[in-house]
């Protein structure tokens, strides 16, 4: 089997994939538009404490400050005091990070970091693809870069691990890495409500406010009658579960309706199999029995927003449905433009677009833009099509 780490940096955009055998297994999506700092460790300052919450609001360099129970920090706080936090839960629309106070002791380099920095100061970040793979028990079999930039760092990063750098390798291909590893594909399809399983029945993801639902649904051939075949595909779904919730990153209340099981010991088989498929699972995961009827309820910790939160935005009626972001389409334009123009002498290099992904250009992504167009050495023509729902490239 085969390990591969792919990491495609793009202006204003980077994207770790995880492959087995091309197969994608784990993603990290950071963008200048939404970004992450879940389980990142900073230098904080307590900005204030609040007797009937029993908490301190401590100063992260956050929008808001970050919320640290008394519980979770040490004894005797004080406004003005200086500490170590991570960041266990990102910051909500209307709520600050979750905090808790690093209460061992701190590690030695973390401690170089806190000893030269003022609060508040990043220490740790939990999202740098460089810091997932040294933690790492067993190196990949292979790390592309399609950045010489971010190349350097990883040479950097990895300066102590001789393993690492002999499997580093710099990808100057012109197709677009994700793009020939079939990543974007694989992305594209975690947005979409349905996954086969094997037998041809199939899984149907619906997240909500308030909880995720999933619905196991038959396939139309099965073995062993009608409870042998509901057995069988609850068994593929319990397989399949885990590894859509990981990539998705579905988190809280989520609830399974499995096919409807009347033996015991066959419900508690498909239960035992969804626990072991959340074994590996960096964030806890507790999973009930299942009910006579098929249900299974389960709760996993909530770290960063779902994929369906970072890529998309609600659209129908009341929000019921969901859309690629109008920023989600404004950093695929400005891949596609900057793979239309690698290697190619052209005179023209424009781009068609609805004018809300226009408007993502001069909002939340101009500083990619601006990025890209710095590197191609040429501003870009932009098109505004009030008839065109997404985008075109024009070249000339």
């Amino acid at each position: 089997m085969t390990r591969c780490l792919a990491i495609s940096v793009q202006p204003g955009e980077l994207r770790a994939a995880w492959t087995l055998d091309r197969r994608l297994q784990g993603l990290i999506i950071q963008r200048d538009d939404r970004p992450s700092c879940a389980d990142n460790i900073y230098l904080g300052r307590v900005r204030g404490l609040d007797q009937a919450l029993d908490a301190a609001f401590v100063d992260i360099g956050l929008a808001r400050p970050g919320f640290l129970p008394r519980a979770e920090g040490p004894k005797g706080l004080s406004a003005g005091d200086g500490l170590v936090v991570r960041v266990k839960r990102e910051p909500a629309a209307d709520k600050g990070a979750r905090l808790t106070a690093l209460r061992a002791a701190v590690p030695p380099d973390l401690a170089r970091n806190a000893a030269g920095a003022a609060a508040p100061a990043l220490l740790y970040d939990a999202a740098d693809p460089f810091t997932a793979v040294l933690s790492e028990a067993q190196a990949p079999d292979e790390i592309l870069i399609d950045d010489p930039a971010w190349y350097g760092r990883a040479q950097a990063a990895f300066a102590g691990r001789p393993d690492l750098l002999a499997c580093l390798r710099l990808d100057p291909a012109p197709e677009p890495l994700f793009e020939r590893l079939g990543l974007e594909a694989a992305i594209d399809a975690l947005l979409m409500p349905q996954v086969g399983l094997p037998s041809g029945g199939s899984l149907l993801f619906e997240p909500v406010r308030t909880l995720t639902a999933i619905d196991v649904n038959a396939g139309r051939h099965g073995t062993g009658g009608a409870g042998g075949q509901a057995l069988a595909v609850n068994l593929e779904a319990a397989e399949a579960i885990p590894r859509q919730v990981r990539l998705r990153n579905l988190s809280g209340l989520l609830v399974v309706d499995f096919l409807a099981l009347g033996d015991p010991a066959a419900r508690r088989r498909v239960v035992a199999a969804l626990k072991q498929g959340f074994a590996g699972d960096p964030n806890p995961v507790r999973v009930q029995a299942m009910q006579r009827s098929g249900l299974v309820e389960l709760t996993r910790r909530r770290v960063r927003p779902p994929l369906h939160e970072i890529l998309t935005e609600p659209c129908g009626r009341q929000g019921s449905g969901r859309v690629k972001s109008a920023a989600t389409q404004a950093f695929e334009a400005l891949r596609a433009l900057r793979a239309a123009a690698t290697g190619r002498p052209l005179r023209c290099l424009a781009v068609e677009m609805a004018p809300l992904i226009a408007a993502a250009l001069d909002g939340p992504c101009a500083s990619a833009r601006a990025a890209l167009e710095a590197g191609l050495g040429r501003t870009l023509d932009i098109r505004v099509d009030p008839a065109r729902e997404g985008f075109r490239i024009v070249l000339e």
